[in-house]
């Protein structure tokens, strides 16, 4: 009160902090930081009276046989090192100079250690020990294949542009075997994936975005093998460029190998469930990513015609029919893991409803095509609204903070969502211009 002046003004909300949605979203990751330092804090503690139920992980080998916690070991270390030097544990005291070379931010000391402490494991298998296993993990994170398989996406694409200027046959043809190479490269890589982390496709944001480029490059190939017209070529050099793109941005946040946050005590319900949900995933982008072309073709070139407009129309219905079946049977068996794990089958949590979403549109999009309410044009229209859906149900719950199924938030994740939404909205937009105004108007007034 002493130093009240009331001829001065208080700072509107604005000038004291100009960018509360920007506070808002650091407080988020703040919380999911601190969250997990506290959880790893727990699992460093032994179970206790006080309500420490977690249990520590086993991360130090004693002897062959059996493994020990590191709070433990590191207290025998100090222990043996004061008073029985014949007695020490030459694991603990190996990992216990890895960590001191990290937290002294020593590279040099970091690396001798890390060989040392590997060198001794190799000599000293300790009990469930694979370092065949550790090491293909080693190499995989040093190589990271994915990243440059998003270059030979790239480079398909080009090629499947140059046919559309000169030999479509010729190119297509080259593309396509440009396509089926690529596949393989990244199927032999996910498999490896799952040989390292002993788990199915999915375990993670990143695996996720993985699986669904591999799903969708599949059915890109299987379209260019029926149809013939670099439609396929299209559909699997676009999709496969844009989630392993979403895989590299999510791969910046850490570990690429590690386990989801929700209860994986079983190995069924991540090979049932969460791979049914990301094939669902897969077909509906897939849908979207037809209409898209579709629409595209339509508005701003004069090459779709009534012939190529029905076989798309016949690839995006039918793979909305495989989205569906996926991501209804997805969801009905992520109820069943819930009530399995959280004693209810649904909860109303917002990566819940995101997934009853997805089923509800593509029922939606089906029944208005069964009845003639939507023909070819909306057809393409409402399956590239169904990728705003499930980006919202992939991507979006998590950016909530909120529910037991929320993690991933990302800033840079949030942009990249927010303008895939505008540019979807933007496809959609166009669609619903009267077909006069199409540069494709006079071939689809033909029919």
């Amino acid at each position: 009160a002493a130093f009240y002046d009331p001829g001065l003004e208080m700072p509107s909300e604005a000038e004291f902090n100009p960018d509360p949605e920007g506070t808002k979203q650091k407080l988020v990751e703040l919380r999911a930081k601190i969250e997990r330092v506290t959880g790893i804090s727990e699992l460093m503690k032994k179970p206790d009276a006080g309500g420490n139920t977690m249990e520590p992980p086993l991360a130090v080998p004693e002897g062959k046989e059996s493994w020990q916690t590191y709070t433990d070991e590191n207290l025998k270390l100090f222990l043996s090192r004061t008073f029985e030097k014949d007695k020490v544990n030459p694991a603990a005291e190996k990992l216990h100079a890895i960590l001191t070379a990290y937290k002294k931010k020593d590279a040099p000391a970091f690396n001798t250690a890390v060989a040392d402490y590997r060198t001794y494991l190799v000599a000293n298998p300790p009990k469930e020990y694979d370092a065949q296993r550790r090491d293909l993990e080693a190499y995989l994170n040093h190589v990271d294949p994915f990243f440059y398989l998003t270059f030979f996406y790239v480079l398909t694409f080009v090629i499947v542009a140059i046919g559309w200027l000169a030999k479509p046959e010729f190119f297509n043809g080259m593309a396509f075997r440009m396509i089926c190479f690529t596949f393989a490269l990244q199927s032999a890589a996910l498999i490896l994936r799952m040989y390292v982390s002993e788990r199915p496709p999915v375990i993670n944001l990143y695996s996720s975005a993985v699986f669904i480029g591999w799903g969708a490059v599949l059915l890109g190939i299987i379209f260019e093998a029926i149809y013939t017209i670099g439609i396929g070529n299209i559909v699997a050099s676009v999709a496969g460029f844009g989630s392993l793109l979403i895989a590299f941005l999510l791969s910046r946040q850490g570990d690429t190998i590690e386990a989801l946050e929700a209860v994986l005590d079983t190995q069924f319900w991540l090979t049932t469930h969460v791979v049914c949900v990301t094939l669902g995933y897969a077909t509906t982008y897939v849908a979207g990513l037809l209409g898209s072309i579709y629409i595209l073709q339509g508005v701003v070139t004069k090459s779709l015609n009534p012939t190529i407009g029905k076989e798309l129309a016949r690839m995006t219905y039918g793979t909305l029919c495989f989205a569906l079946f996926f991501s209804f049977v997805g969801t009905v068996l992520g109820g069943l893991w819930a009530d399995d794990s959280w004693g209810r089958f649904w909860g109303w949590d917002p990566k819940e409803n995101g997934a009853l979403i997805i089923v509800l549109w593509n029922a939606l999009v089906l029944h208005a095509r069964w009845d003639g309410i939507a023909k070819d044009r909306g057809l393409a229209i409402l399956a590239v609204a169904g990728n705003i859906t499930t980006s919202w149900s992939w991507f979006g719950v998590n950016q909530l903070g909120v529910g037991l199924h929320s993690y991933g938030f990302s800033q840079e994740l949030l942009n990249v969502l927010f303008w895939f939404v505008a540019g979807t909205a933007a496809i959609v937009a166009l669609g619903s211009l009267p077909t006069t105004l199409w540069r494709s108007a006079e071939k689809l007034r033909a029919t």
